[in-house]
């Protein structure tokens, strides 16, 4: 009896199924009809695909760097997808108390953080080792407190974070900053240069428009001087002439 009705229902599935093809078939116009039947020739009769053809296969490393987040946020956590849960059991096995750090491109100011795993944990890794990924000093470690900047899912995000480092990994984490400190005090002492410069230039015009003064002035003094000496020279001349004509007028 059971059989019966599985047949029973597998024959009304195939014809209503059937129907439907028909129905889409007649709501198509004359070009539709036609791609269609083209392409499900294609699909069903067409060529074979080469045995050695290799679809692509998303692995569970692909998943995880896909969905991995730095730090979760609640709906990511809501999400029931495989893919999700995948994610959120490795995130769950991270120790997130220090991070580790890429500073192979510190000098451009592209520094790298993630969690640590147990293994790394185990060894003492970014903690009583440097926390540089390339860096393995034990003596003179530092704990920071640093302002994690980074892009991730399409937005722009910032997390505080812990990172333990030595001295000489603890001026590349400050490198960029330190150069953009240096090229503005720069910058700045070579505005104060050229404002120095600019005001002793102005000094010196200055000194030379009041050198040029005094000395327009001390030459008109000498020319108004050496005219008084003419008229004195003159008026002299002008009496000994009159004496000599008195002189003469006296004595025929």
């Amino acid at each position: 009896m059971a059989s019966f009705g599985s047949l029973k229902s597998t024959i009304f599935d195939k014809e209503e199924r059937k129907q439907q093809y028909q129905w889409h078939i007649r709501g198509l116009n004359a070009y539709d009809r036609h791609k269609k039947f083209i392409n499900d020739y294609v699909n069903f009769y067409g060529k074979e695909r080469p045995s050695n053809l290799k679809l692509p296969i998303k692995t569970d490393q692909d998943t995880l760097r896909e969905g991995y987040r730095f730090i979760r946020s609640e709906e990511d956590d809501m999400n029931p997808s495989w893919e999700q849960r995948l994610v959120k059991r490795y995130y769950d096995k991270l120790f997130k108390e220090y991070c580790l750090a890429d500073m192979s491109q510190y000098k451009s100011g592209k520094i790298g953080l993630r969690w640590r795993t147990e293994k790394e944990v185990m060894s003492g890794k970014g903690q009583f080792i440097c926390g540089n990924k390339h860096c393995n000093e034990k003596d003179g470690l530092t704990s920071y407190e640093v302002n994690f900047c980074y892009f991730e899912a399409g937005e722009n995000k910032q997390a505080l974070v812990k990172l333990v480092t030595c001295e000489r990994c603890a001026s590349k984490l400050n490198y960029k900053r330190q150069k953009e400190k240096e090229q503005l005090e720069k910058r700045q002492q070579d505005q104060d240069r050229r404002k120095r410069n600019r005001s002793k230039s102005d000094d010196d015009l200055d000194d030379y428009q009041e050198s040029n003064e005094r000395k327009r002035k001390g030459k008109k003094a000498l020319t108004s001087s050496s005219h008084r000496k003419i008229d004195d020279d003159d008026d002299e001349h002008d009496d000994d002439d009159n004496l000599d004509e008195f002189l003469e007028g006296m004595f025929p």
